[in-house]
């Protein structure tokens, strides 16, 4: 039998996903699995070994590309559909697409769609939990809680990453710290851009040895470029210079992450990489990376937590973190991975 995952859609997301795709196969080992996923994060699902087929979804849909989509899908002949997804839409896609065994939450009224209809676990549970507890009700499933989110970048993929650095006057010994300042959510989500830069300058200060990889989005270009104005040459601003799974390639090599609640902070756990965590308004027990090598700054606020994209207030959960912290906290990691 095949089975197809709808996979959530966010990178975090995504990625907080992959112990419950590898919970499947262990428990469904014959069965060909494919993942749909949106086309800008397909990328986190390459490599896997867990993973037999990835096909890839529109990031937006049309009529013209919804009924492409369903076509491709009977194409394919799926018998059973596991829905990471919450919407009433990912279920009725599925069903179009001729899956008629689906399994997931009974959300947004569309319990009946679903032949196997899963309880949701109970609420404060880390995300990771949130896909785990699907697998775990499905029938015949036989697999522990125990998986890794770690994701995989090839020995061609690292080459590639350590050509790339080189001909941006970065030597393959130089150590890398990668800052990402901005989140893809909203800025309530962000620590403050003049205290990523304050961080930068006297991190260069202290191991002027270090070159500082500035990642983010296309969007995000010119206000990482703000926090990267006036700073020395070592600081390369990368936000849309690299697609997701370059920039995965390019964070592999890195030495520490300091960072928001972001997709790209989960990148750099799954990658094993040691990583600071600036979080405000977010819950750190439901999307914090379960890792070793990882320092969470949280003070929390009263108003907090709270799902506004952007802060209507004085952002209290955010500049309750200081740079000193940050720092501290980054230096400790560094020095430890040496």
């Amino acid at each position: 039998m095949s089975t197809v995952i709808r996979s959530p859609n966010w990178i975090g997301d995504g990625i907080m996903c992959l112990p419950a795709i590898r919970a499947f196969k262990a428990s469904f080992p014959d069965e060909r699995l494919a993942v749909a996923a949106k086309r800008y994060l397909a990328a986190v699902f390459l490599n896997i070994p867990e993973i037999d087929e990835i096909v890839p979804l529109p990031d937006r849909w049309t009529p013209s590309s919804i009924a492409s989509a369903i076509g491709e899908f009977r194409h394919r002949g799926f018998r059973r559909g596991v829905l990471f997804t919450n919407s009433f839409s990912s279920a009725l896609f599925f069903r179009l697409a001729g899956i008629r065994s689906l399994a997931g939450y009974a959300r947004d009224g569309r319990g009946f769609l679903l032949r196997d209809r899963v309880p949701p676990p109970l609420a404060g549970g880390h995300h990771q939990h949130y896909y785990l507890n699907i697998i775990g009700h499905l029938p015949g499933n036989s697999a522990g809680p125990s998986f890794p989110a770690n994701l995989v970048v090839s020995a061609g993929e690292k080459e590639w990453a350590a050509d790339w650095l080189r001909e941006q006057g970065i030597a393959g010994e130089r150590p890398l710290l990668a800052v990402s300042p901005t989140a893809a959510y909203g800025s309530a989500k962000a620590w403050l851009p003049d205290r990523f830069r304050e961080v930068i300058r006297r991190w260069l200060e202290r191991f002027p040895e270090a070159a500082v990889l500035l990642l983010g989005g296309r969007s995000e270009r010119e206000r990482i470029a703000a926090i990267a104005d006036g700073l020395p040459g070592s600081v390369l601003n990368l936000a849309g210079a690299l697609d997701l799974r370059r920039s995965i390639a390019v964070l592999s090599r890195c030495r520490l992450f300091v960072g928001n609640d972001s997709g790209l902070m989960h990148v750099a756990a799954a990658l094993s990489v040691p990583l600071v965590a600036v979080f405000g308004p977010t819950e750190p027990g439901r999307t914090a990376p379960l890792a070793d090598r990882f320092r969470l700054l949280h003070h929390g606020a009263d108003c907090a937590p709270c799902r506004r994209r952007e802060c209507p207030g004085d952002h209290r959960c955010m500049t309750a973190v200081s740079v000193d912290e940050v720092l501290a906290a980054a230096t400790e990691l560094w020095r430890g991975a040496q």
